[in-house]
């Protein structure tokens, strides 16, 4: 296997993750939705709530928010200051920017190990959400995933760097 055919590998596998992501953001988002909806209808037009309404939404939003998160690693949509590194010469970009990548690798990897750590705990294993009765563990789920998710596009964005820099280096 060459090195362009690994990096085709690896984009793809960065594309089904996204893609991946799209698909729960979107069925997340109209549980969100739907949970609201719904549980408004009952209390003021039923006149019988929706004990558990407010519990969905809350642990929607929550997945979305940790999905989201990760789904901008990959657009590189997260913010950043750029006031240092535009008054720097042009050649240390790629340096800079890889750079800021393995140290937010770092931090991903870190917290995405402390998650696994938590939720390995037993007691996490045990606990129910209040009013849907279910257990917790698939709403703390939402952390893991969506850092083994950024793990992956923080990875790619790193590979990308470094490729896209050959590219340049060798048109010029």
């Amino acid at each position: 296997m060459t090195e362009g055919d690994l990096l085709k590998v690896i984009n793809k596998l960065n594309d089904i993750v996204f893609n991946i992501e799209k698909v729960l953001a979107i069925i997340l988002a109209l549980g969100l939705l739907i949970s609201l909806a719904g549980g408004v209808l009952f209390r003021y037009v039923l006149k019988s709530p929706l004990f558990w309404s407010d519990e969905l939404a809350i642990f929607c939003l929550i997945w979305i928010t940790f999905i989201g998160g990760s789904m901008s690693l990959k657009e590189n949509a997260s913010p950043s200051i750029t006031l240092l590194t535009d008054l720097m010469p042009k050649k240390f970009e790629k340096y800079i920017k890889v750079l800021s990548n393995i140290i937010l690798l770092a931090f991903v990897a870190y917290i995405l190990y402390l998650a696994i750590e938590w939720i390995s705990m037993p007691n996490i294993l045990v606990q129910t959400s209040t009013a849907m009765n279910m257990p917790k563990i698939y709403f703390y789920l939402s952390i893991p995933i969506s850092f083994v998710f950024s793990v992956i596009h923080v990875l790619v964005n790193i590979l990308l760097i470094f490729t896209n820099s050959e590219k340049e280096g060798s048109l010029q």
